[in-house]
């Protein structure tokens, strides 16, 4: 990208939050309402109007920290806050994050108020905050440390840019040179020190945005050559950040994941208004981050977030949702933003050619299951429908300093509520709660004799597989503890959308160690009728975790000889109890297989298991349908046959459903296999291993394949008299002496439809 070029040809201010243009189209759509996009803009403006109200009036605001249970009253005009004392446990507690945020959170109301209005009492606001933080002697917390690890600077600066650059014509001649003054020399020269810096942590991101957009606020004749060396350093961050992101496996949750994104967005957002440049903006990453919110969002039409690592069930990813439906015609965005962000801001400023909103399971069409392979995280849904369910995994290789001790820990979600949870942000204070909410006791993983993981990170997905009605993820964290394991692989299976299976395969350096698998929840844990309380045990393999109106069954499948009881970690008692299940056999090689059933308080699962080995059958019986579930667990292609002689196959994995007690084949998968035989009836061969998932019924199939090499594939079928591949009609062959269709498809992912 040719960033100098693209500063020689800069718009007028103001171009940081808005342009004059943007401003008229708002004034526009406010005096229409609606304008045919569904949105109630005079309701948001009304709310965005009242706040900036209060804001003019206001003689001190609040800042609250739940974290340290402390709470600043801040006094205006605004005054430097001094050094407030750590609270007890902590060493530099960052009081100016929150600070400095409120601040520009203000200055950007205001500022958008009288952008709207041109009511001068918005104005008069803004200019007290910007020569109040210009009299200032640092907007950094702490003077040893410099900018350095302080968010405070990122903040101030956006806000006096985002306030400059919208009442600049207000001002005088010394006031513009008083504020440009402290903008270049609080906010933007103390960012020298990041120039060369291209780590990915929030903290970096924020700075480097912030570097960017106060340049681009000050930029003028005046001091261009003095400012043009920022803009040229952040823009060149900006863009490595961004590739690098497509490809780095570090993430520290979705909470400061959004933190990043939402300042990178601000940052493409006011390039391309500055400069006409939109190339940030369409840069590949921005298509990847809505599909990571979107999968890992609650389903009961709640605004809930899985929460890995250090974040919140709650996020407000507005700002996101907004730029992405506006600048990027981004439909499922534009769904969030009418669901969940119509009171915002962020509807008023970038509602502008709203695209038709698009609901997220047509939006992916029916494609329910992501795996997020390079940052190690799963998500295994049922859908994004008030009733769904979903279930994320993580194990990961990233070693961030908000990272937990938690690979292969997984959480679940059921019509609202998380039933099967984490205890989300980590506690900073030595002690208990600190010990619980970063370590392995914490999690849904594992303790092997007590002891919780020693490393940040070192695990990864080693196999996955998705398909509409099966989907898999397996997840290797040996390397996440000390030595006492040299393998755990936890294999999570999502079968028909329904129910999942957990299978954990470990080896144990001394076949006598203890691995204890935990299972936390802040809801009910129930054996029958009876709600079991912290230190009770049973021998029931069925135990629930009940919440207000939803459930999830939990079923001890296999070994037989395990001690299930309900604890909770003294001095953190607050964030829930938990099962833990031990397995009681002794063997070097300890394997676990545990089924979750989301809503099945009232639905009874039955089920056996049966193992030779490596190789695992099990028959599971709900709602009249039977499923067959046979794994190879070394993960390889085998000879495999059910108990009963009704199902045999060559693979590493399948399922097959029957339908209605009728012993009809209704579902099946196969991964990486080439023959599956049902009641001595050849169902598919295939000359190379594949995985194929089909689904079948009186009027046709829906076959997805995957293929690894040129392949030819037999599959018996009524000879169709529509066949599609990939939506494009394609003959085959039909070989009617065997009853069997022959396909010959090259290396790639097929949709197959067929129609009898």
């Amino acid at each position: 990208m040719k960033f100098a070029q693209h500063l020689k040809q800069l718009m007028p201010n103001p171009r940081i939050l808005f342009n004059d243009e943007e401003l008229k189209e708002m004034i526009a759509r406010l005096a229409d309402d609606k304008l045919g996009s569904g949105l109630d803009f005079n309701n948001a403006w009304d709310k965005i109007l009242e706040l900036a109200e209060s804001y003019v009036e206001e003689k001190e605001f609040t800042v609250l920290y739940p974290s340290c249970s402390v709470q600043l009253n801040i006094p205006l005009p605004l005054i430097q806050l001094e050094p407030v004392g750590d609270p007890p446990g902590y060493i530099d507690y960052p009081f100016w994050t929150m600070y400095s945020r409120a601040v520009e959170e203000r200055i950007r109301i205001l500022a958008f108020a009288y952008g709207v209005t041109k009511e001068k009492k918005f104005a008069e606001k803004v200019k007290e905050y910007l020569l109040s933080l210009s009299s200032f002697t640092r907007w950094f917390e702490f003077p040893l440390r410099g900018v350095e690890g302080n968010l405070s600077n990122a903040h101030f600066t956006l806000g006096a840019a985002i306030g400059f650059d919208a009442i600049m014509h207000t001002l005088s001649t010394a006031e513009k040179k008083t504020i440009k003054q402290a903008i270049l020399t609080k906010g933007l020269q103390p960012f020298r020190i990041d120039f060369n810096n291209h780590d990915s942590h929030n903290i970096i991101a924020s700075k480097q945005v912030a570097m960017l957009i106060g340049s681009l606020a000050i930029l003028d004749n005046d001091c261009r050559d003095e400012v043009e060396t920022f803009i040229l350093h952040s823009c060149t961050y900006i863009k490595n950040y961004l590739d690098s992101r497509m490809k780095d496996p570090d993430i520290e949750g979705l909470l400061y994941l959004n933190v990043a994104a939402r300042h990178l967005f601000m940052a493409a957002d006011t390039y391309h208004r500055s400069t006409g440049d939109d190339q940030f903006l369409q840069h590949p990453y921005f298509r990847y981050l809505p599909d990571l919110f979107m999968y890992s969002l609650g389903t009961g039409g709640k605004m809930s977030f899985v929460n890995f690592s250090d974040s919140f069930y709650s996020l407000d990813i507005s700002y996101l949702m907004a730029i992405l439906a506006s600048k990027n015609q981004n439909r499922m965005a534009s769904w969030y933003v009418h669901k969940f962000s119509e009171s915002h801001l962020e509807t008023l400023l970038h509602a502008i050619n709203l695209p038709e909103p698009l609901e997220p399971d047509k939006y992916y069409e029916n494609k329910r299951s992501n795996i997020f392979s390079t940052i190690g995280w799963a998500i295994l849904r049922s859908g994004w429908k008030d009733r769904d369910h979903l279930l994320a995994f993580n194990s990961s290789r990233s070693a961030k300093d908000h990272n937990h001790f938690d690979q292969n820990n997984f959480i679940i979600h059921v019509a609202g509520e998380w039933l099967i949870s984490n205890p989300g942000y980590q506690d900073y204070v030595e002690g208990p709660r600190r010990d619980f909410t970063i370590g392995t006791i914490g999690h849904n993983s594992m303790l092997v004799n007590g002891n919780g993981q020693s490393r940040l990170g070192k695990s990864k997905f080693v196999d996955w597989y998705t398909s509409d009605h099966y989907s898999f993820v397996c997840g290797e964290a040996a390397g996440a503890y000390d030595k006492s394991i040299s393998q755990w692989e936890r294999k999570i299976v999502q079968i028909d959308n329904s129910y999942y299976l957990i299978i954990d395969k470990v080896a144990k350096e001394d076949p006598d160690s203890v691995l204890s698998f935990l299972f936390h929840t802040t809801e009910q844990i129930n054996v029958g009728d009876k709600n079991m309380l912290p230190g009770e045990k049973t021998e029931e393999t069925h135990i629930r975790f009940a919440g207000e109106k939803a459930s999830v069954s939990l079923y001890n499948c296999y070994p037989n000889d395990a001690k299930k009881s309900v604890e909770q970690h003294k001095g953190a008692e607050k964030y829930g109890s938990y099962l833990q299940i031990v397995p009681l056999d002794k063997e070097q090689l300890q394997y676990m297989i545990t089924m979750l059933v989301p809503e099945a308080s009232n639905n009874e699962f039955s089920y056996s298991v049966t193992r030779d080995g490596s190789l695992f059958q099990m028959e599971v019986s709900r709602l009249n349908i039977l499923d067959y579930i046979l794994v190879n667990e070394e993960s390889g292609s085998v000879w495999q046959t059910s108990s009963n002689g009704e199902i045999g196959y060559q693979g590493e994995q399948v399922w097959v459903s029957f339908q209605d007690d009728s012993s009809k084949l209704s579902k099946l998968t196969v991964v990486n296999g080439n023959c599956l035989k049902v009641q001595e009836e050849t169902i598919f061969q295939s000359s190379e291993d594949m995985s194929i998932s089909a689904h079948i019924d009186k009027k046709g199939a829906k076959i997805q394949l995957e293929l690894l090499k040129n392949t030819q594939i037999l599959l018996r079928t009524p000879q169709p008299i529509t066949l599609l591949v990939n939506n494009e009609e394609n003959l085959g062959t039909y070989k009617t002496e065997k009853g069997m269709l022959e396909l010959q498809l090259k290396p790639g992912k097929y949709e197959i439809e067929l129609y009898f």
